[in-house]
């Protein structure tokens, strides 16, 4: 966990800095919009002055820090445009270019590594979602936002393929300063489309982006410490928005016929190991750091070199695996042919769809998920807003 010395003369009654952590999870984002919409309404003058996300959350958090809207406005403005979106919005799902793209792979694998062979950058064709992002984002308004104090910083982390070290890439105030770490550093520049496509990514399924002459992949696949940014950047408290289902655990309700797991299963344990894992061991990280240094006397915590962020991470009620389920049938002919290929039907909860579902009923259904929970636990989260105090004392989940 990154670390922020603390001096005799730090001001104890400054107001506390919050920040919005958004994480991954391709079409699993939309319920991070709900979440956050529902509490700018209760909230209208909140302030998250450090935004960082990665992949989806990337995505998120870059249109956000672009906005000069107040935060319920932006909101609205987010939500609209997830729930209006579709497939073919964010990547090619026609029948020619899924083809070409499989054909591709198949020749690569035949060609014995022949410098002729067709070169592949990924299972599918992204160039829409490039043209979404033009039109959503607004990468002058980040500046503008910086200029006028409402925002301190804007950080999206992809991993370069090069090196296998995350890269955050930050956009801040002046005076915020950047840091280095062994599997992972930061960048100060102007956050743009490029950063945010290199972020979201996801490996295999989309192709890398190249940024400054470095390919670059999703950011959550080797980001060991997704929280980290946002202490660098100089949070007090933190808003966690998870796409993980509960805890992580869910029982068994179903079996595949000859007991082997479909390529469907392996696919979305895959991506909940990008995406999720990393942010809960972070999490569970965090909270051990601010029970150590509790323990330690007030006098004596300026010598300290951690210093105690509250935390609080919220996650879906329902499993979101199993509700993409319900929408399947919504994908393109193609697209859905494919993935019952890879046994989407053969699982209780295929987690896979539920990252490829961009479609906008199921968005629709995940924002309005997200509202229902931020209302569930509003006293939690008001409580955690107005005084930074976690919901209880072991992990601030709710």
């Amino acid at each position: 966990m990154p670390e922020k010395p603390r001096t005799p003369e730090a001001d104890p009654h400054a107001e506390a800095v919050t920040a919005a952590v958004l994480s991954g999870g391709g079409a699993r984002g939309a319920y991070q919009v709900g979440v956050l919409k529902w509490i700018a309404q209760q909230h209208p003058d909140l302030r998250l002055p450090i935004l960082t996300g990665v992949s989806a959350g990337a995505i998120n958090a870059a249109f956000l820090a672009g906005r000069p809207e107040p935060l319920p406005e932006a909101m609205d403005l987010l939500a609209a445009m997830w729930g209006e979106l579709s497939t073919e919005e964010i990547l090619r799902a026609d029948v020619i270019s899924l083809l070409g793209n499989a054909f591709k792979v198949v020749m690569n694998l035949g060609s014995g590594g022949a410098k002729l062979a067709p070169q592949v950058r990924g299972l599918v064709d992204t160039s829409p979602l490039e043209r979404t992002l033009e039109r959503a984002l607004n990468p002058a308004g980040i500046a503008d936002n910086i200029s006028q104090g409402k925002l301190t910083a804007v950080a999206v982390s992809a991993t370069s393929y090069g090196t296998g070290r995350t890269v955050t890439f930050v956009q801040a105030a002046p005076g915020i300063r950047m840091w280095e770490r062994t599997r992972r550093y930061s960048v100060s520049t102007t956050v743009n489309v490029d950063h945010v496509m290199a972020s979201a990514a996801i490996p295999l399924f989309f192709p890398a982006r190249s940024v400054e002459g470095e390919w670059f992949g999703d950011g959550s696949l080797r980001q060991g410490s997704p929280l980290a940014p946002a202490v660098f950047l100089g949070a007090d408290r933190i808003l966690v928005v998870s796409s993980r289902y509960g805890t992580g655990t869910r029982a068994r309700t179903g079996k595949d016929a000859d007991g082997y797991p479909p390529a469907a299963q392996v696919l979305g344990l895959m991506l909940n190991s990008i995406f999720l894992d990393n942010l809960d061991a972070d999490a569970e990280r965090l909270e051990r750091i601010n029970e150590i240094v509790a323990r330690v006397p007030q006098e004596k915590q300026w010598l300290v070199s951690e210093r105690p962020v509250r935390m609080l991470v919220l996650r879906p009620s329902s499993d979101l695996g199993r509700l993409a389920a319900r929408y399947e049938d919504r994908l393109p002919r193609s697209l859905r042919y494919l993935v019952r290929g890879l046994g989407t039907r053969r699982v209780a909860s295929p987690d896979l769809l539920s990252y490829l579902m961009f479609e906008g009923e199921y968005l629709q259904e995940l924002i309005r998920l997200g509202e229902r929970d931020a209302e569930k636990n509003w006293l939690r989260i008001k409580r955690f807003l107005d005084d930074g105090s976690a919901p209880d004392a072991h992990s601030g989940t709710a």
